[in-house]
């Protein structure tokens, strides 16, 4: 194949990007400086999967690693001269190109028959669609390079894994999924997807590419924000549940804004239209209806939040990879004659704080009272923890019954403008709210919460550090159930 002079090299993460939207390819290659900066969130998740990746090595005694220090040619020769070695067993990261397209394997294993099994590690539960692409690309590669394959495998977590304490099991902490068919299946594809980057890299300017679920799938892009910038202030995206079919439609009107909707287009949810009407009309949609249901509730009221982490690597014994784990509650108590009290839990040391959470929760919410939460999220923790507490289970099944959840009672009776189509609670309490917010604290939301959470729990995070943590987190989820005290008031 005959490569443009002017056409960059590609690695396989400019193939994924490419993959995922052609502008989001040139914006890596030529504008990085464009891109938001990782945030908390995406430097965790980038820490996690280094971590799953070190400890899936263990998995291969007597490999060898390619440092990441070394400049590409380096590298590469390295990778060669290893692969080259039939007493070593496997090479991690290894490097190699083939027509000006670069990866980095994390484990080739040498087989008795001399060739290699390909494995990509990741820190998921599941093999995605994207993954396929992975393992497509760097086959590829390999091939191209003369490197005898076998199989081409995802090493991921298994979601069976019980932790047991101690060391972990790596034989059972990770399992495999051979998807050596479908990356010679895509391997057409691959060329063709390679041919059109080469293209896209070729030519001036950026590619014109309307915004659209692209931005988001399968990974939120980067470059989001200057994507975004000319954006109108109620875009036809902020559509709830707005789906690809009804996405093509509005935009081959040349409709892109909520507010040029045609009056008479008939293919709307009804969620949908009065969503459109209230942005319409620059209205706030309130139902009565909602005023009658909350007054129905029974006091003294709780309003309840929890926070909870999930670590990928699992830190307490009888848990999973993942396994969702409650740290952390607030409950405002409001009473009939509007006194409102408040009463907190947030686990102290590094042992499993599941059974002090549940034990002081069920004392702060005795048996009488509706539980008012936001989304379904506690109602779910709380049967978790009667499965793996048999003997809370009646109690903890006895306040899920007592629970009344805003977020469906909001959805079908409000929407103000200024939600922009999402119903989270981040975005309906500035609206109907508007003096109570997040913005005076260190952490701002749930995610924020469980990292800080995480780090607390790290052997090496000093004291002070910790002390900062906790009062941190204290102040976030005090802040949310004053939300929610907040938010019932306004509406009832």
């Amino acid at each position: 194949m005959n490569v443009p002079l002017a056409s960059p090299g590609l690695s396989k993460s400019r193939f994924m990007a490419g993959m995922q939207c052609h502008k989001r390819l040139y914006f890596e290659t030529f504008r990085p400086e464009l891109a938001e900066p990782a945030d908390e969130s995406g430097e965790a998740t980038f820490d996690v999967g280094h971590a799953v990746g070190a400890l899936a090595r263990n998995r291969y005694p007597h490999g060898t690693l390619i440092g990441e220090e070394l400049n590409w040619v380096d590298a590469e020769r390295v990778t060669r001269t290893t692969l080259r070695n039939p007493a070593i067993p496997a090479v991690f990261e290894g490097a190699l190109s083939f027509e000006s397209v670069r990866i980095r394997a994390d484990v080739l294993t040498r087989t008795r028959d001399g060739r290699f099994d390909l494995i990509e590690v990741k820190s998921t539960l599941n093999v995605k669609p994207e993954h396929e692409w992975d393992l497509a690309i760097q086959h590829h590669v390999l091939t191209g390079a003369g490197l005898p394959t076998r199989w081409a495998r995802l090493m991921h977590l298994n979601r069976d894994y019980v932790y047991p304490g101690g060391d972990y099991d790596l034989k059972r902490l990770f399992t495999f999924t051979n998807l050596t068919q479908m990356v010679l299946k895509r391997a057409g594809e691959v060329m063709a997807a390679l041919k059109e980057m080469r293209k896209v890299l070729a030519a001036k300017p950026a590619p014109s590419i309307s915004v659209g679920a692209q931005c988001n799938t399968p990974y939120a892009c980067s470059f989001y924000d200057h994507c975004h910038k000319d954006e109108p202030d109620h875009s036809i995206e902020q559509l709830p549940r707005l789906r690809m079919r009804l996405r093509e439609q509005l935009t081959s009107m040349g409709v892109f804004e909520i507010v040029k909707v045609p009056e008479d287009f008939d293919g709307l949810s009804s969620l949908q239209a009065r969503v459109v009407e209230a942005v319409r009309t620059d209205t706030r949609y309130h139902d009565p209806a909602i005023s009658r249901k909350l007054r129905k509730l029974k006091f003294p009221l709780h309003f309840l939040d929890f926070e909870t982490f999930s670590p990928a690597l699992p830190l307490y014994s009888g848990t999973r990879p993942y396994q969702v784990i409650p740290f952390q509650w607030s409950d405002h108590i409001l009473n009939a004659n509007g006194a409102v009290t408040h009463r907190e839990f947030l686990h102290s040391d590094r042992s499993d704080p599941r059974r002090a959470f549940a034990d002081q929760l069920l004392d702060a919410l005795g048996s009488k009272g509706s539980i008012v939460v936001y989304g379904a999220f506690e109602s779910t923790r709380l049967r978790e923890l009667g499965e793996h507490y048999s003997d809370l289970a009646p109690a903890l099944a006895g306040a899920r019954k007592r629970i009344i959840d805003l977020l469906p009672l909001i959805r079908d009776h409000v929407y103000d403008p200024d939600f922009h189509g999402s119903f989270s609670l981040k975005s309906v309490l500035p609206a109907l709210v508007p003096d109570l917010g997040y913005d005076d604290l260190d952490i701002t939301n749930g995610g924020l919460a469980s990292l800080a959470y995480a780090e607390m729990q790290a052997p090496d995070t000093p004291p002070e550090r910790i002390s900062h943590i906790r009062a941190a987190l204290f102040a976030y989820c005090k802040r949310d159930t004053e939300a929610l005290v907040e938010l019932f008031r306004v509406l009832r």
